[in-house]
């Protein structure tokens, strides 16, 4: 079993004093609403979300949203697509331009609305003693992993996963919960198949065909749950998903098969081969 904590938002003040985020909400004369914003889909959801969020708040079928690729020459900064900000930083933001926009809004008329992160007066961080409120708040999630150890070959099967996860409030609950099928996944293949090869610097591997990935053949049963632990300042309530469904995975599996053959683990990838030494090596 393992249990994860994980930040969410930026690091330190790199929100208030560093990135100063700034969205804007633009709505044509034909009453459709663009959002500006830089975050970046890269398969996590965010045009989906974001647009829902929109919709919701506005009232407006989900069509009458768009959210383009992000264009620099278009869009305002709104910070970098990292540390699990997007939907509770700028999808904040975008939740109280949403909000703004249905005060003033008018039918048939072109309106521009931006709204600019503003640093949470509790949250406190001196960067000169590292001392405060590094995060404004944290996501939460506990991983079981259950597997079976070949005692001739030391191949290791997982067989099925238990997984809960605290975001707040999902926007999205099929997003966050592909979301953690595929974070689960990887961080299941970082502990027990991902063994990468250096030599002078330089990665040995080339491909897949020498660095092993889990697959659909590896793929176990897996069961993901949603605790619904609303943050006040999180659009909707919504906390950071990002890397959250990963990072236990890995640490999970390895407890697995460490309990499986009563030798204690201390390196991943837990490998046939490490798993072989720990065995015979008395």
């Amino acid at each position: 079993m393992s249990l994860s904590l994980h930040g969410c938002g930026f690091t330190g003040s790199g929100e208030a004093d560093h990135i100063k985020a700034l969205i804007k909400l633009h709505k044509n004369e034909q009453d459709e609403v663009t959002i500006l914003i830089a975050a970046v889909d890269m398969g996590q959801g965010v045009k989906t979300t974001m647009r829902k969020l929109v919709s919701t708040i506005l009232e407006i079928p989900i069509e009458q949203v768009i959210y383009h690729h992000p264009d620099t020459n278009l869009v305002p900064d709104s910070g970098p697509t990292v540390a699990s900000r997007t939907m509770m930083i700028v999808g904040g933001l975008v939740a109280r331009a949403a909000r703004r926009l249905k005060e003033e809004w008018q039918p048939n008329t072109e309106q521009l609305i931006a709204e600019r992160y503003q640093q949470p007066e509790f949250i406190k961080w001196d960067q000169a003693t590292f001392q405060g409120d590094a995060y404004p708040a944290y996501s939460w999630a506990i991983n079981i992993v259950e597997v079976e150890v070949d005692k001739r070959t030391y191949e290791v099967t997982v067989k099925e996963t238990w997984n809960i996860y605290d975001v707040g409030k999902a926007i999205d609950e099929q997003v966050i919960l592909g979301q953690a099928d595929g974070g689960q996944l990887q961080g299941l293949g970082y502990g027990y198949l991902e063994k990468m090869t250096r030599k002078d610097g330089r990665i040995q591997h080339k491909n897949v065909t020498d660095y092993i990935i889990a697959t659909t053949v590896d793929t176990p049963i897996m069961h993901n749950y949603l605790m619904d632990n609303p943050y006040p300042l999180g659009p909707y309530g919504a906390k950071g998903a990002g890397e959250l469904t990963l990072v236990g995975g890995a640490s999970a599996v390895a407890m697995a098969i460490e309990q499986a053959i009563g030798k204690p683990i201390k390196n991943i990838p837990v490998s046939p081969e490490y798993i072989m030494e720990l065995m015979t090596n008395e």
